[in-house]
């Protein structure tokens, strides 16, 4: 028989759910399904196409064989498995930095990362648009409110002020270097320069740069020149990398400080040694492929180029995510159906992850994509 509780529980869940199914923010898993080659998929963040590449795939597979599926405890217990240890050191081979701790998620290595830093002396100043995971790193690391600067989104003399008034011995400035959302970048340069102007420490989520930019492929930091000595980077694998983890970046003292105070590394089993295996094996792969890179920014140079002759409202994109800018949830919802129903997939984003007014598709491009026309064709006959 089931408990008062659970049937009081139920009832209070059911009228949240309502609440949110009349808003029309209803959220349900879509599973993936079998596409046929016709279908332009623009749904997802794998921006180097590897997912699915045979010759990627049968490395990783290869790689895993000589480990278990599961760690078999934290990694300060009975699982700390030595593909760990080369897959970090190549990492940070790749990344030009010290040394690097590997996550089992961008959001576990955001949330460690924010609280580590989280001394007794120190500011936070970060982007208004920043990821949901900095953003609750932030709230997890028990900061005064004082402590918590938020500046206009890229905004550089809105951080500029709030940083000449800062007190706080140790200043941090936190942003993404390419955002998910609006697919604008982050001004690295101006960023450096002020944080060494005003002795402050450049935190930086390289989630949606990492193997799409720079020579290398490891990222907007490489592309802009800058010395990662003076930088922390966060590097979530679940995009270009066509994996998933995350890598925390920077001098080796910063990983034994997460090493030793890092909750969610401490109490949660390792990452699984056959994803830590595969994502060691592909990485070269993906250093290598200048060829998707290239392919990749001509086509999201002649997208955007595309929509604005259209008329469209790309926001200020500048990278292979394009927003698609419509105002309304209920016209984004429209054209995703209208798309949909041309084999076209493309995800109305609505809010709370973006604000009211500011409903969008987000078009997010990858290396795969060999044609445009039909989004093109589609967009003129629907808008």
């Amino acid at each position: 028989m089931p408990t008062q509780g659970i049937d009081i529980l139920k009832h209070l869940v059911s009228q949240r759910l309502s609440r949110i199914e009349g808003q029309g923010r209803l959220r349900r898993l879509l599973p993936l399904t079998p596409q046929s080659s016709e279908t332009l998929d623009l749904t997802h963040n794998d921006y180097l196409a590897f997912r699915y590449d045979p010759e990627f795939q049968k490395l990783a597979y290869e790689a895993a064989k000589a480990w278990p599926m599961g760690a078999g405890a934290s990694r300060l217990l009975g699982g700390e498995h030595l593909i760990y240890e080369t897959l970090e050191s190549a990492f940070s081979l790749w990344k030009g930095c010290e040394t690097s701790l590997y996550f089992a998620s961008g959001y576990a290595a955001n949330e460690a990362l924010m609280t580590a830093l989280a001394q007794k002396d120190v500011e936070f100043f970060s982007d208004s648009l920043n990821h949901a995971s900095l953003i609750d790193g932030l709230r997890l690391a028990r900061i005064e409110p004082h402590q918590k600067q938020i500046f206009d989104h890229n905004d550089m003399q809105a951080l500029r002020d709030k940083l000449s008034l800062s007190q706080a011995s140790l200043k941090i400035v936190v942003t993404e270097s390419l955002f998910s959302m609006d697919g604008d970048e982050a001004p690295l340069q101006e960023l450096i320069t002020l944080c060494r102007e005003f002795g402050a420490l450049l935190v930086l989520d390289e989630a949606h740069a990492l193997g799409v930019y720079g020579a290398k492929g490891s990222g907007l930091v490489e592309a802009a020149g800058l010395d990662h000595d003076e930088i922390i980077t966060i590097n979530p694998c679940g995009k270009a990398m066509a994996a998933s983890g995350a890598f925390v970046s920077g001098p080796l003292w910063l990983k034994h400080l997460l090493i030793n105070s890092a909750r969610s590394f401490i109490y949660s089993t390792g990452a699984s040694p056959w994803l830590a295996a595969g994502l060691h094996a592909g990485m070269k792969r993906v250093a290598d492929a200048g060829d998707r890179r290239q392919h990749l920014a001509e086509i999201a140079s002649s997208l955007r180029s595309e929509l604005q002759i259209l008329g469209c409202n790309i926001g200020l994109s500048t990278k292979h995510i394009i927003p698609l800018i419509l105002a309304s949830e209920e016209r984004s919802l429209e054209v995703e159906r209208r798309l949909s129903e041309r084999g076209i997939l493309a995800r109305a984003i609505r809010p709370p992850t973006v604000p009211e007014g500011e409903c969008r598709l987000r078009l997010s491009l990858h290396a795969g994509v060999t044609n445009l026309e039909p989004l093109l064709t589609a967009l003129k006959d629907i808008l």
